[in-house]
């Protein structure tokens, strides 16, 4: 494809933040030692309430997940750049159902590590371990097969937990409701610059061209009508850059929040 000088802009930035976000991939796939959580920190309280469904290993786990994600994503710019031009493939739907995966990744960590009251976290911990064993025990159907715990003996040890931590026992069951991927992008941009809208509109756009909807690949992508029959437009489909970065540069932004907090949480301030 021929790159204008605009694209080329915008391109060259998308790969810019690529490299600032390398240093997250020596963190969490290499033993950095970063995912330990200090004596006496918030984590190692948070740690010790929702054990053995910890807080830390949930949130490293997501964004470990988001970083691979974005390392696969940057995998898919191979061969970039040559002396002075710029020549890469751009995807219209394939890179970003990776975005995706890096930007609800990230934000599940900043949105189970970002509230600033302990029983806060821990509800959101184990709501989210509910929602798992809810997953699981479907797949276990599917499959024929049976538990090794019943879901009610691992919906009480979850119902024992969050009520040990300062949950009302009446509110217990309301506290351990799985929280939806909307509710958690819009809680996490909420803690960020970005804010609650413009999160979601990021994970909605991504997870549109991600499912191939069409509402999203037509307001998303740019279109160029090369024919009309009737009513109907025949039209060539493909990726924007300008609309990449941004959901580039919002991904790296959540990442960086996700891992901000974790430092924060993890270490001991007193």
């Amino acid at each position: 494809m021929t790159i204008t000088t605009e694209e080329d802009q915008f391109l060259r930035r998308i790969l810019s933040l690529l490299d600032s976000a390398r240093p997250y991939e020596s963190l969490t796939q290499t033993d950095s030692k970063q995912w330990q959580v200090q004596p006496g920190s918030a984590l190692a309280g948070d740690d010790a309430k929702t054990d053995p469904y910890q807080v830390s290993h949930n949130a490293w786990n997501a964004l470990s997940v988001a970083v691979d994600h974005l390392q696969c994503f940057r995998s898919t710019f191979a061969g970039y750049p040559h002396d002075n031009s710029v020549s890469i493939t751009l995807h219209t739907h394939g890179q970003y159902s990776l975005l995706r995966g890096a930007f609800e990744n990230s934000a599940r960590a900043v949105w189970m590590l970002g509230p600033a009251l302990r029983l806060v976290r821990v509800q959101r911990r184990l709501c989210t371990q509910a929602g798992e064993y809810k997953k699981s025990d479907r797949m276990t159907a599917l499959l024929q097969q049976q538990p090794k715990r019943s879901p009610a003996v691992r919906m009480q040890q979850l119902t024992d937990l969050v009520v040990n931590a300062g949950t009302d026992p009446a509110d217990a069951k309301k506290a351990l409701r799985p929280a939806t991927y909307s509710e958690i992008v819009r809680e996490a941009g909420a803690l960020t610059a970005m804010g609650a809208d413009q999160a979601e509109v990021v994970w909605s756009s991504c997870s549109s061209l991600a499912h191939g909807d069409v509402y999203g690949t037509l307001s998303i992508l740019e279109r160029n009508v090369v024919d009309t029959h009737g009513h109907v437009n025949l039209t060539q489909i493909t990726s924007s850059p300008q609309v990449l970065f941004w959901a580039m540069d919002r991904t790296v932004a959540m990442l960086q929040r996700g891992f901000e907090l974790f430092k924060e949480r993890a270490t001991c301030h007193r």
